[in-house]
């Protein structure tokens, strides 16, 4: 066996079952459970039961659930700004970066439903917990300052009007996604791209 392989045996580790493997079952299975429970609710053991683990298996990777939490939210929000820094990268007008990070909620919406639960319930949960709030606000400013960058872009390029504030205009752009996100959760992911369309022809074509 490899070194790779060899992972240490801990307290309420499952023999036989990759760590790195076991860690990501947990985080997906969290995902599902804080979307649909929220945080108060989503004991270890309801987690682990979803994960197909034991609850020392959640405790062994993790502890407290506050690191659960931090986890989960390091993994979804990673997941959605890696697409969307690639979706933001050239210089884009205001509508243009709503035009594209609606089209990357979409997407993701359609391949990962539960992470739509977990974007609409995270920051109510982040203010009615303060364990969590420092862990959110991490990935919540990692969000903002990653499309404040791309609104300096747009300015350089002369497509956002320059006296704007960079971080408030990515505020008042991430407040409308975040409004869709709220919507995805609780709707059909077909119903979603329905109601995109028509924020796309109603409020942003520039044809009419």
């Amino acid at each position: 066996m490899t070194q790779s392989r060899q992972a240490k045996v801990g307290p309420g580790r499952p023999a036989g079952i990759d760590s790195v493997e076991t860690r990501q079952r947990v985080v997906d299975a969290a995902i599902r459970c804080f979307a649909q429970h929220g945080y108060g609710p989503a004991t270890n053991s309801v987690i682990a039961g979803m994960a197909g683990v034991t609850a020392g298996a959640v405790y062994y990777h993790f502890g407290a659930k506050s690191k659960l939490f931090e986890a989960v939210c390091v993994d979804v929000y990673g997941r959605i700004q890696e697409r969307a820094a690639v979706a933001i990268g050239p210089a884009l007008s205001v509508r243009g970066l709503l035009q594209a990070l609606l089209a990357v909620s979409m997407r993701i919406n359609h391949e990962f439903p539960e992470l739509a639960g977990f974007v609409a319930t995270a920051p109510i949960d982040a203010r009615r917990h303060p364990e969590l709030t420092e862990a959110f606000a991490s990935v919540s400013g990692g969000m903002v300052q990653g499309l404040a960058e791309a609104v300096q872009r747009g300015q350089e390029a002369g497509l956002i009007p320059a006296e704007l504030d960079s971080v408030q205009v990515a505020r008042l752009i991430l407040a409308v996604v975040d409004g869709f996100a709220h919507a995805a959760a609780a709707n059909d992911p077909i119903e979603m791209d329905v109601l995109d369309k028509l924020f796309e022809r109603l409020l942003l074509d520039t044809t009419e």
